[in-house]
């Protein structure tokens, strides 16, 4: 066996290892947030739940502007979720990720009635891992939701000011701006008021931050890439482990065209043939990782909830692939045929990086998008100069096109959700204001310094 066969072995035992370590201290955090005791948490859920009584399910933050839509229903349903995890069927009650809802009731109803009386929990929602319950809980002893999501928000929104400073502190001053711009473009205020919103900003932080400091102590991009791949597969785990199917794409592609830009500006990219060979290791050790932490629970699911479970788990997961959707919000709304599926789930989450209220039609959110596009596209091609590099143009825009793979793959969802998966778009964004930026209405504006730094 040669030197190179037997490093790539390694690597790949190195990789799958650190999966599964990974995976198993996620479920081992969960079963032990389990043990704590059902009325340690009650105080915290009763609170909860007249808050969740008191609100809607769906609310604007401002009046009927749809990028401003928060979720309580998620997290209403965690925290009926999380108080009926029982403390003596630990392990079982955690995978079954069980809740009560009457028939033709809401959550909310379902989450005070169980608080009243003993209620058995009804519905299995079994097909995702619900990592944030191991976080919840222990904070629902001293606190409630509202509590809670001022702690998640807290530390990602530090996060994120951490890293807005490292960027500026590694001269990756345009970069910070367009990150932070990307932010605001995101409605990133709204995640705060939302657990299920937060958990990918403060995944996607995380693995930015540790990013940042893997490129600023490297010494060779062979034991760069070593690291970020490991910090990938990682990433792939505790995005599947923590999320409720929101924007997990974000810890993925923020974190990697922020890589890619820092290596750019540095004057570190080679032949086009080896970038995109890193590229595509990241993004497959990451799927892996993702994929494989949902493979780990739903053999959880069979064993402990038999075959027929499992089933369900499977078909209901299936449903976000090419479920049938309405193109109203309701029932009685006449089903979108498969080309306005395909193409709802683009559009509306395009339009939702704009401020449209009250109504938008998925050709006005098409049409807002591309006339973005065209602008950046046209400042690119007419001020570009000597710093022009197709090869970073070609890795932003490979990266740019995984969350409209993610609208086309999970259409059902993504036609259904766009309030909140249009936030995969960040990635999008970041490269359009950079690309922009530094290829096009920079170099008009005297910012551009000619030096070898550059390389195409």
């Amino acid at each position: 066996m040669s030197e190179r066969s037997r490093k790539r072995i390694i690597r790949i035992g190195e990789t799958f290892g650190v999966i599964v370590l990974t995976g198993v201290c996620c479920m081992l955090l969960l079963f032990f947030s389990g043990l704590i005791p059902q009325s340690a948490i009650k105080e915290g859920c009763v609170e909860s739940a007249k808050y969740f009584n008191e609100h809607d399910l769906f609310p604007y933050l401002i009046e009927n502007q749809f990028n401003t839509r928060q979720d309580n229903y998620s997290d209403c349903i965690l925290v009926d979720i999380m108080y009926h995890i029982s403390g003596e069927e630990v392990v079982e009650s955690t995978v079954k990720a069980s809740y009560y809802q009457p028939e033709m009731e809401n959550v909310n109803t379902g989450l005070w009635e169980s608080l009243q009386e003993d209620k058995e929990p009804n519905v299995d929602y079994s097909r995702y891992w619900h990592g944030t319950l191991a976080f919840l809980r222990p904070l629902f002893t001293i606190t409630n939701i509202q509590g809670a999501r001022i702690v998640f928000s807290t530390i990602w929104i530090a996060l994120m000011l951490l890293n807005i400073l490292l960027l500026w502190k590694q001269r990756a001053k345009t970069l910070a701006v367009c990150y932070f711009a990307a932010n605001i473009a995101m409605q990133a205020w709204v995640c705060a008021t939302c657990i299920q919103y937060s958990t990918m900003f403060f995944m996607m932080n995380a693995v930015l931050t540790a990013v940042i400091c893997f490129f600023h102590k490297r010494k060779d991009t062979e034991a760069l890439y070593r690291k970020i791949g490991l910090l990938m597969a990682v990433s792939g785990v505790c995005t599947c482990f923590f999320d409720f199917l929101t924007a997990e794409t974000l810890p993925l592609t923020v974190p990697l065209i922020i890589l890619w830009i820092l290596r750019y500006e540095a004057g570190e990219l080679t032949e086009w043939k080896n970038e995109l060979k890193y590229l595509i290791s990241c993004v497959s050790i990451w799927g892996t990782g993702y994929a494989l932490m949902f493979v780990f629970k739903w053999i959880l699911v069979a064993a402990f909830s038999g075959r027929e479970a499992l089933l369900l788990a499977l078909s209901s997961a299936g449903e976000r692939f090419v479920g049938k959707v309405h193109m109203g919000n309701t029932s009685l709304d006449p089903l979108a045929t498969s080309s306005q599926r395909f193409f709802g789930a683009i559009f509306r989450n395009q339009g939702m990086l704009f401020p449209y209220k009250s109504d938008m039609s998925d050709a006005a959110g098409f049409a807002s998008f591309f006339a973005v596009f065209f602008i950046c596209a046209f400042c690119i091609y007419m001020f570009r100069g000597k710093n022009y590099s197709g090869k970073m143009l070609g890795l932003c825009a490979l990266l740019s096109a995984i969350p409209y793979i993610r609208f086309i793959v999970l259409q059902n969802h993504a036609f259904m959700h766009y309030f909140f998966t249009y936030r995969a778009q960040m990635v999008t964004v970041i490269a359009l204001l950079y690309c922009t930026w530094e290829f096009g209405l920079g170099n008009i504006l005297g910012k551009k310094k000619q030096g070898a730094k550059r390389r195409r």
